[in-house]
């Protein structure tokens, strides 16, 4: 039998302390996970409103047996961080995509969303792009988290 002694939640550590012990008194290991910095919790959110964008053209969910999603502009983005740019099944891409080569990653996604006609001149891709850094770097975050849910 573990009996749960004593919890402890600081904000200012972001740690969980636990004590946890046998009914014989014998200490047991808990490993807790700490919650996001505060920081990360904004990326998030300002990348979730400014996901409101993409989400009109594409998907983050995974294919699901039974479960058919509406057809959408774009591809569906599921599993896009290291994958081959034009590789997402049931798509129709450009030849410029196909041929581009490039593999996707945090970096060529910035360049992307920045603007995909300097990246892929010839894409058919009606987006004109975002300038600004950070919503860049929030927007990356929020997709990374969500194509990469099972």
């Amino acid at each position: 039998m573990i009996v749960l002694k004593y919890c402890v939640w600081s904000l200012s550590a972001f740690t969980l302390l636990t004590g946890v012990a046998r009914a014989d008194g014998a200490p047991v290991a808990v490993a807790v996970a700490a919650p996001p910095p505060v920081a990360d919790v904004k990326v998030m959110k300002r990348g979730k409103l400014l996901w409101l964008n993409c989400a009109a053209c594409h998907y983050t969910e995974a294919d699901q047996p039974g479960k058919t999603l509406t057809e959408k502009i774009g591809p569906n983005l599921h599993g896009l961080i290291g994958r081959p740019a034009g590789a997402a099944k049931g798509f129709t891409y450009s030849d410029a995509m196909l041929k581009s080569g490039l593999i996707w990653d945090k970096a060529t996604l910035d360049r992307w969303i920045k603007r995909p006609t300097d990246v892929i001149p010839g894409t058919k891709m009606l987006y004109v792009g975002m300038a600004n850094e950070a919503d860049r770097q929030a927007l990356i975050a929020y997709i990374e988290s969500e194509t990469s849910k099972k």
